[in-house]
This record gives structure tokens, C-alpha cells and sequence, in this order.
């Protein structure tokens, strides 16, 4: 047997709300994926930076260390220049004594003696080792020049490696601040991920407990109708050829076949309704008519009708269930040739004509939650 359009509009929105359910799990597993990668480079240069500065301050604490031996260097080249200093200035003044000397015995006409002999000869002497320390005197002043040089040199080195080491504090700090960010939005999305799986969880429940017992009402209909006509394992429909019930063209029940209906109906109608659990999930039960293709479309619906409404007298008029419940739960409907058995892609005349007898279960509550759950998405 054939599922009918209702049934079939069923699965597909179950199907549907699968596949959309699967699709945002997906989307959510790409993000949290893409969030994870990200996290990964990010952590990469961080390393790289850490690495850098970790070198950057490794020769500065060098740079520093050589310029502190320089700046001891430079200090004992000063006091070597200040004592130089000093005793050229003695010796100057030892000189300035010794040319008046000089004088004074010039201006008195003497000849000179073996003693002014060698106070010339220690004069010029004299005079030689301070042109040599004026010579080193400039030396060290060249020397001093130097190191000062370098010293401003290397300080403004320090100068620019401390502020590429803030540079790169700032952009550690930055780094960390977008890091501690993205960690941020991964636990919110992993957060929304979790209560989507949990109501995922929850629905998927539900479809399960309604499913479970569309599953009961089935085998519980096998139980009471047995052989007696062929039961549809998954909608747990009945199904009566017309050729069984009507005549050709006809929509009034055959005599031959009335005692067999009514203790069919009455087994049906038994296993929905004589058990509490199972009648409390009941939503409706149609009777349905169907004919082939053979006429047109009108004229098969108001026979189709017809028929679905004979079947609904005869139940009425039988008195094998309480009235109220059929005014409750029981309609007839007509259906034409909208819902044809096809073998193989082509019609089948005979089977196409049929009534169907089928229940729906209250699921309405469950459709509703679904619909507000994507609204609010």
C-alpha cells in the first residue's frame, strides 16, 4: 500500500526539520573551526613576538653591559688625562722658573759655566718631554672624543630598542586583548551551540515518544484486526477497494459487505479508543474516498465524497461507538483522483479506487514549538 498526501506532507516536514537541525549544527562546527584556527595562528606569533623580544632584550642587557665597560674605560682615560694635566702644568711652571733663570744669566754677561751647561741641556731636555706630553695630551683628548662618540651613539641605540620593546609590548598586549576576545565569543558560541543540541535533544525526544506511540496504535490495530483486511505497517491506515463496497459508479454500500465492514470498524475503532494511553494522543480520524482517472476531476470528487460520506452514515447509524466520540474525532472526506497508486509509474485503475480509513495523532503542539523555535532564530 501507498502512503497518502498527508502522511507524506508529514515525513517531509520531519525530514526538512532533520536537515535543517543538521545544517546549523554544520554551520555552528565551521565557525567554532574557524574561531579554533584562528586561535592557533594567533598563539604561532605570539610565540614569534615573544621569541623576538626575548632576543631584542638579550643584546640589550649585552649593549648595556659594553657600555658600562666603556663608561670605566672612559673614566680611566679622564683621570689619566686630569693627572696628565696636572703634571704639565707643574712642568710648565718648572719651565717658566728656569727660562728666567736663563735670562737673569744672560743679562749679566757671564760665560757660561759647567753648571748652566747642563741646566741648558735639562732646559731643552725639559722642553722636548713637554712637547711629548702635549703630543699625548692630544691623544687622549682624540681618545676622549671617541668614546664620547660612541657613548651617544650607543645611548640613542638604547633609546631606539626601548621603544621598539614598548612597540612590542603594545602589540603583545593588543594581541592578547583580540585573543582573550576570540576566547570570549568561542565560549559564547559554544554556549549556544550547547543549548541547541540540548533543545535538539529535547525534540528529538518528542518526535520519538509521538513516533512511539503512532507505533503502539499500529500494532495494537494488528492485534485486533488480524486478517481481516490488510493494515498499512507504516500510517497503520485500512484500506477498501471500492469494487468491494460499491457498485460501478455508485456510492452505495453493497448489502453483501455491510456485516463485514461493521465488525472491521468496530476493531478499529476498538484499539483507538477502549485504551485510555493510546485515545489521550488521538487527534482525528478521516474517512477518505478515492477514485481512478477515468471521468473528470469534479465528477470523481462529488463521487468520492459521496462515498466517504456513506461509509460515515453506516458508522454513525451502527452504533458500535459512543456518537460523541465520532462527532469529536470522525470527518469524511472526498479526495477525486489527487492521490493515485502508481506500479511502476503507471496508474492502477483498480487500486486507485479505494476508501482509506486513517488517524492522526495530536503533534500540532510539537509542530508549534518547532515554528517558534526557527522564528526566534
Amino acid at each position: 500500500m501507498y502512503k497518502n498526501n498527508d502522511e507524506q506532507s508529514n515525513d517531509n516536514f520531519w525530514i526538512s526539520y532533520a536537515d535543517l537541525m543538521a545544517g546549523l549544527l554544520f554551520v555552528f562546527i565551521l565557525i567554532i573551526g574557524a574561531i579554533v584556527i584562528k586561535y592557533l595562528y594567533t598563539q604561532t606569533d605570539l610565540q614569534a613576538i615573544k621569541t623576538d623580544l626575548e632576543k631584542e632584550k638579550v643584546a640589550l642587557n649585552m649593549s648595556e653591559e659594553e657600555l658600562k665597560n666603556r663608561k670605566d674605560q672612559l673614566s680611566l682615560v679622564n683621570e689619566k688625562l686630569q693627572k696628565a694635566l696636572e703634571e704639565n702644568s707643574t712642568l710648565a711652571f718648572d719651565i717658566a722658573k728656569t727660562k728666567k733663570m736663563y735670562e737673569k744669566l744672560q743679562n749679566t754677561n757671564k760665560e757660561l759655566t759647567k753648571s748652566e751647561y747642563i741646566l741648558q741641556v735639562s732646559l731643552q731636555d725639559a722642553l722636548k718631554q713637554v712637547d711629548f706630553t702635549n703630543v699625548e695630551l692630544e691623544k687622549l683628548k682624540a681618545l676622549l672624543f671617541d668614546y664620547e662618540l660612541k657613548l651617544k651613539t650607543e645611548t640613542s641605540l638604547k633609546d631606539e630598542l626601548l621603544i621598539k620593546i614598548d612597540e612590542k609590548n603594545n602589540f603583545i598586549k593588543l594581541k592578547s586583548d583580540e585573543l582573550a576576545l576570540l576566547q570570549e565569543k568561542l565560549l559564547e558560541k559554544s554556549k549556544i551551540h550547547q543549548k541547541l543540541v540540548e533543545e535538539f535533544d529535547i525534540t528529538k525526544s518528542k518526535i520519538k515518544s509521538l513516533t512511539g506511540i503512532k507505533l503502539t496504535v499500529i500494532e495494537k490495530l494488528k492485534e485486533e484486526l488480524g486478517d481481516l483486511i490488510n493494515l498499512d505497517s507504516k500510517s497503520g491506515a485500512i484500506k477498501f477497494s471500492s469494487n468491494i463496497l460499491f457498485a460501478q459508479g455508485q456510492y452505495k454500500i453493497k448489502d453483501a459487505f455491510k456485516k463485514d465492514l461493521k465488525l472491521i470498524l468496530q476493531k478499529y475503532m476498538s484499539a483507538l479508543f477502549a485504551n485510555p494511553e493510546i485515545k489521550k494522543h488521538i487527534d482525528s480520524i478521516i474517512i477518505e474516498g478515492h477514485t481512478n482517472s477515468d471521468g473528470t476531476y469534479l465528477s470523481n470528487l462529488e463521487l468520492s465524497q459521496q462515498r466517504a460520506l456513506e461509509v460515515m452514515k453506516f458508522l454513525y447509524s451502527s452504533n458500535i461507538v459512543d456518537k460523541g466520540l465520532l462527532t469529536k474525532y470522525v470527518t469524511a472526506s472526498g479526495r477525486s483522483f489527487s492521490d493515485l497508486v502508481l506500479v511502476n509509474g503507471v496508474e492502477n485503475k483498480n487500486a486507485s479506487r479505494r476508501i482509506e480509513i486513517k488517524f492522526r495523532l495530536k503533534n500540532e503542539a510539537a509542530i508549534k514549538e518547532i515554528q517558534n523555535y526557527l522564528d526566534n532564530e
